[in-house]
């Protein structure tokens, strides 16, 4: 029988094997490098930076179809993916073929189409403005990609081409480089990144009805993709949310849409056997010298893993965030330990995804700042919801809830986790979204004037000297100063989604809200984050009972009594003694008669 040791190398070789996980060509074990923020394809294979193989996607997409568009969320690697996607098919690099794809796997099975086009690479996120301004960017962008991709086939594209080319606008440009192309026989790749982003932009800043001037009828971006579908023999699309497609379906309706086929579930970010053995591979380099790979990976993935992108692999398959396993990765080889913080401050700027959504929100529905990220809210309270998730849509039809839901889901804030009675079930996919989740809601709750150090000071204190009344007196005395929202959306539920974001906002604990035990659903279960916090001595179970404030003593005291006995019972699942270990848990019951909290009591505590 193999040892665990010998098993568990063998499962990492058959990992290899499959996926075709391959380091820099040139680097020794000792000299390994981490990819970390470097999204060009060229530069991690001819600098011997690690690189996850996923060249065997490419074939995949080729056999699929000429036109492909694929959507993922920011920061999962789309970049070094077109990169490597401009390398395998520019007909410049050929030479360097062996170099960038020798031991990779379409180094041993290229396609027919390896390194035969001409690219014209286009990066709509370098594109601003609104009205005339953003068309004269949108031209000067092409405008200038093209005069590049003149530079870089001279074969091509002689001297006297050139020079009749400079100070033509961009749309004869594009009819000469097409025109030249077909008369040498050369077929164009197009590549467009960011597709999406400024008119995503637009939709935040001015609404849809400037929107659809540039989508419908003879708006200026629906008649480039009318030339780029006529013009190239194959083109790749992609972005972070399908609300264009459907405006371009006249101007490009040629496009097979990938971003929920299950071959394409992990063509971006890395699977589990991937980030295994991309940290076995590391182990030994730098600081990195103790560990089990395995046993690392498994501690990350309640942070960065729970994508799913596919039906067919809810439960079978899902994906990590590729830039925060690299991340992780290199504070173990650069300090020989986790990361002070698990979230990247670099992923911060993802706040934009919840900005967008919330800005949206208040253009489209004419909703005030709180009003914003239901989705979000309900799926953290309940562990998951379910809503018709659409493929496409046009900006217009954003107004209906199957559409503007389904943004959480491209947006990355939430992912696919089961499957019933006909529609997907989506939730937060893990602590790094909940982290900055409710980030935003606090940031929205309260003015930018105000200091949080009293609420740390009472954070630090509930955590470690257990003492929980002085931290609900100030959660009580904070949710008194919140700005009241308009549209109804007061009493019970607004005092829900506040204290969802001052209980999930304490860093010392993993947060439950609405946890599935043997007698009900506790509202929230507090126990340690052992990763950072592990020597917290305190665990907490709350359960929130409201009344309207109006409401007679009677009444206070019946809820009271139906509290304590729910937490009684929560306190006897077989779950508790587990999440418990190693803490005093108290058992909270906090009474609300309209916006002010009427008690607040130990029911009980026990020492695990």
């Amino acid at each position: 029988m193999l040892r665990t040791q010998e098993v568990f190398g063998a499962r990492i070789l058959m990992a290899r094997r499959k996926y075709g996980i391959i380091r820099g060509m040139k680097s020794r074990r000792k000299d390994l490098k981490i990819p970390y923020g470097v999204s060009d394809f060229r530069t991690i294979r001819n600098e011997g930076l690690y690189y996850v193989d996923k060249t065997r996607h490419l074939s995949m997409m080729e056999a699929r179809d000429r036109f492909i568009f694929f959507v993922r969320p920011r920061r999962f690697g789309k970049s070094l993916f077109i990169s490597m996607l401009e390398s395998y098919y520019d007909l410049n690099q050929k030479k360097d073929f062996k170099k960038l794809f020798g031991g990779l796997w379409i180094g041993s099975h290229p396609t027919e189409n390896a390194n035969r086009f001409m690219t014209l690479k286009l990066d709509f996120s370098k594109v601003g403005g609104t009205g005339k301004a953003l068309e004269h960017a949108f031209e000067a962008h092409i405008g200038k990609q093209l005069d590049d991709m003149v530079e870089r086939y001279p074969t091509c594209f002689d001297g006297r081409f050139r020079a009749s080319f400079a100070g033509q606008s961009a749309s004869d440009k594009l009819a000469d480089v097409v025109n030249t192309s077909r008369r040498a026989g050369v077929p164009l790749y197009m590549i467009i990144d960011e597709y999406d982003n400024f008119t995503n932009q637009m939709i935040r800043v001015v609404g849809v009805t400037d929107y659809r001037k540039i989508t419908h009828g003879t708006g200026f971006y629906r008649n480039w993709f009318k030339k780029f579908k006529g013009d190239f023999d194959r083109i790749f699309m992609t972005g972070v949310s399908p609300v264009t497609l459907d405006d371009l379906t006249s101007g490009f309706n040629i496009a097979t849409n990938l971003t929920l086929d299950a071959e394409c579930n992990a063509t971006l970010g890395f699977t589990e056997e991937e980030a295994v053995a991309m940290y076995s591979d590391f182990k030994g380099t730098g600081r990195f010298t103790s560990g089990d790979p395995a046993e690392i990976v498994k501690s990350i993935k309640p942070w960065y893993d729970g994508y799913c992108f596919a039906k067919k692999k809810i439960g079978k398959e899902s994906v990590f965030n590729s830039d925060m396993v690299l991340y992780y990765l290199k504070s173990l080889v650069e300090t020989g330990e986790q990361p002070e913080n698990m979230v990247d401050a670099n992923i911060k700027t993802d706040y934009e995804k919840l900005k967008t959504i919330s800005d949206l929100q208040r253009v489209v529905f004419g909703m005030e700042p709180l009003e914003a990220l239901p989705m979000t809210e309900q799926a953290l309270a309940k562990g998951g919801i379910q809503f018709p998730l659409v493929e496409s849509f046009p900006a217009e039809a954003i107004i209906k809830p199957e559409n503007f839901h389904s943004l959480f889901f491209y947006y990355g804030l939430l992912s696919m986790t089961d499957w019933k009675m006909g529609r997907p079930v989506f939730g937060v996919p893990n602590a790094c979204v909940e982290n900055q989740i409710y980030g935003y809601l606090r940031e929205r709750y309260f003015p930018p004037t105000k200091s949080f150090l009293d609420w740390e000071d009472a954070a630090y204190r509930f955590a470690y000297e257990g003492r929980w009344r002085e931290f609900f007196d100030l959660v009580a005395k904070n949710f008194a100063e919140t700005t009241p929202i308009r549209g109804g959306i007061s009493g019970e539920i607004r005092l829900q989604g506040y204290f969802q974001c001052e209980m999930g906002h304490l860093p010392q604990f993993i947060t439950c809200p609405e946890l599935e035990l043997s007698h009900g659903n506790c509202d929230f279960f507090l126990f340690p984050e052992r990763t950072y916090f592990g020597d917290v001595p305190h665990s907490y179970i709350v359960e929130f009972k409201y009344a309207k404030k109006g409401a007679r003593k009677a009444e206070m005291d019946a809820q009271r009594k139906e509290g304590v006995a729910q937490l009684k019972k929560y306190a006897k699942d077989r779950m508790v003694p587990a999440l418990a270990k190693g803490t005093t848990l108290h058992l909270i019951l906090v009474q609300y008669r309209g916006p002010k909290m009427a008690n607040c009591e130990l029911v009980g505590e026990r020492k695990y």
